[in-house]
């Protein structure tokens, strides 16, 4: 038999046909069902619980709650509660809340895109291509100069260099 024992429930009377949120204890050997139309939060009060989700993206998922620990349930879900039990504690006690919804998160303002990603990548582009410039102008350098070396190397004695007075 599903039946859960209400510790405390919450001061606001529910919806027809709601159970209230609040406080609720499951006595050991008992289970409960439960299939949430809005998200909710189960959270263990007192003890441990077995629960067993089912619906989502797995075929269901298997959880050993304690004292605490709280687990988001998405709607449409299947959720069976069952008391873990344990020394000292032939039950567990739990909440159930509908779970916050989080606030939607605008999507940047243009303004706040080309001043905050789109004019720093196009300074990126500009002080990149600025490297490539300074990088050509080096490596021509270096090859001016590598093609005077063998000249400002050369030995004195009619090897390429200037000639000995004498």
């Amino acid at each position: 038999m599903n039946t859960a024992i209400p510790l405390s429930s919450s001061p606001v009377l529910p919806a027809a046909g709601r159970v209230p949120a609040g406080h609720w204890k499951l006595q050991a050997g008992r289970a409960l069902s439960l299939r949430p139309r809005e998200r909710g939060v189960l959270e263990i009060a007192l003890g441990r619980a077995w629960v067993t989700v089912a619906g989502g993206p797995c075929a269901s998922a298997d959880h050993v709650l304690a004292a605490g620990e709280r687990l988001v349930v998405e709607p449409g879900r299947h959720v069976v509660i069952e008391p873990w039990a344990g020394a000292g504690w032939p039950a567990v006690a739990f909440r159930w809340d509908v779970a916050p919804v989080a606030p939607a998160v605008a999507a940047p303002a243009p303004a706040d895109w080309e001043r905050g990603v789109a004019q720093p990548l196009r300074e990126l582009a500009q002080a990149l291509a600025g490297v490539g410039r300074a990088a050509v102008r080096v490596v021509a350098g270096f090859a001016a100069w590598a093609g005077r070396l063998p000249q400002a190397l050369a030995l004195p004695g009619g090897r390429g260099g200037a000639p000995c007075g004498g």
